[in-house]
């Protein structure tokens, strides 16, 4: 299924590169992508990125019913756009080499949809496909940037879906340190600015808007210091739980405004809230982080990178606090470009490709997966059921 690429260098030497197709539907977000890469030299081009998502301001929230149809209704013109304004050697087919596609975890009516199209096209373009792990892509997806980030590393995936702390030590395996035993970082940033009044389609990127010209969150103000009781969770002991929780800062939230309703706080005051609410997650974050780090120190003594991923790590004071606290730790901190940080199929299609390459492109899924609502990082090959090319008998078990 490889193709010869252009010449490059001498004149009879041609690289052999493969293009990909990509395909995201996890969520609220219909991306399709198409990316050029070359095996050889390991470079990635993308060639094309296009998204576009749900309009939930009016719901407050994502209604799956909703997002089914958002989908279904741009799924389609987004495939034949890229399709339409990819240029390829006028020797081939206008096809992909390869269709990735996201199988999970994700909401089931929207990962359908993105599964059911890249089964469709695989079987009209006779191209193999690969369902991708969605939070596989958030943690590779740096490296399609930054090559100097080695395996093993350390990622925090922060999302509106997830908040994992993952130790990798190869494309295919990885251990969960740390996880959400409640919501994830990001639902809990939405759902705190809708109670103190903020409103969009991403609150997060809002609330971190809103606060970008406070300095000190905790500046004294005597309301605040007095009433609003923001917690850490889980750190009442040094033994307390390896784990992320934040559900309680949203119970806090609406604890201090039962007393003092936002209508009577000064707007000074409602920045500082906002301020200290994010402040307040994100010291959490590192509070659990680090405290992983003192209980599993062995797993930590080779790891040089740290990256973090998702769409809360576009958060720019997050970023600053990773740094600020975690430099005696890592060496090396790495993040997407802006526009990857939040759902995309250039994520998936690199994370595919990673994969592709790890198994010298003898790999592919049968046409009868299903989306998983569900996937842990940790079973990325046994949940996958990759077939070997050369036998559909064959299965990927390592």
């Amino acid at each position: 299924m490889l193709r010869c690429g252009q010449k490059v260098g001498l004149p009879f030497l041609q690289r052999r590169l493969y293009q990909v197709l990509a395909i995201e539907t996890s969520c609220d977000d219909t991306s399709v992508a198409w990316l050029d890469h070359d095996p050889q030299s390991q470079k990635t081009h993308i060639v094309q990125n296009l998204k576009t998502t749900l309009d939930s301001v009016a719901d407050g929230g994502i209604i799956p019913t909703a997002a089914h149809e958002h989908h279904q209704v741009s799924i389609g013109p987004l495939i034949r756009q890229v399709i339409d304004t990819t240029e390829l050697d006028s020797n081939h087919q206008k096809k992909p080499d390869l269709i990735c596609v996201t199988r999970g975890p994700g909401m089931l009516g929207s990962l359908s949809t993105g599964l059911v199209t890249a089964k469709a096209l695989s079987i009209a373009w006779d191209v193999p496909l690969l369902g991708v792990n969605h939070m596989l892509g958030h943690l590779l997806v740096p490296r399609l940037y930054d090559k100097s980030i080695r395996f093993p590393f350390v990622s925090l995936l922060v999302s509106g879906g997830h908040c994992i702390l993952v130790h990798s030590t190869s494309v295919t395996d990885h251990k969960i340190l740390c996880e959400s035993i409640d919501i994830a970082a990001g639902d809990s940033l939405d759902k705190c600015g809708r109670e103190i009044g903020l409103s969009g389609i991403m609150i997060g990127k809002s609330l971190n808007l809103y606060t970008n010209d406070i300095i000190d969150p905790w500046e004294k103000d005597e309301i605040l210091d007095t009433f609003c009781k923001l917690p850490n969770p889980l750190t009442k002991t040094k033994k307390s739980r390896i784990a992320f929780s934040f559900s309680p800062f949203i119970t806090a939230v609406k604890q201090f405004l039962a007393s003092n309703p936002l209508e009577t706080l000064s707007e000074r005051q409602h920045k500082l809230l906002a301020a200290r609410i994010q402040d307040s997650i994100f010291n959490h974050i590192i509070t659990k982080v680090k405290h992983t780090i003192e209980q599993n120190s062995e797993m930590f003594q080779n790891v040089n990178d740290f990256v973090c991923s998702g769409g809360v790590s576009a958060n720019d004071v997050l970023r600053g606090k990773l740094q600020n606290t975690l430099k005696s730790n890592f060496s090396n901190f790495h993040y997407p470009p802006l526009e990857l940080c939040t759902d995309n199929a250039v994520m998936i299609g690199y994370a595919g490709i990673e994969l592709y390459d790890k198994f010298q492109h003898t790999i592919s899924n049968e046409l009868d997966i299903l989306p998983l609502r569900k996937w842990s990082l940790e079973n990325i090959v046994p949940i996958s059921n990759f077939q070997r090319k050369d036998s559909k008998k064959s299965h990927v078990n390592k």
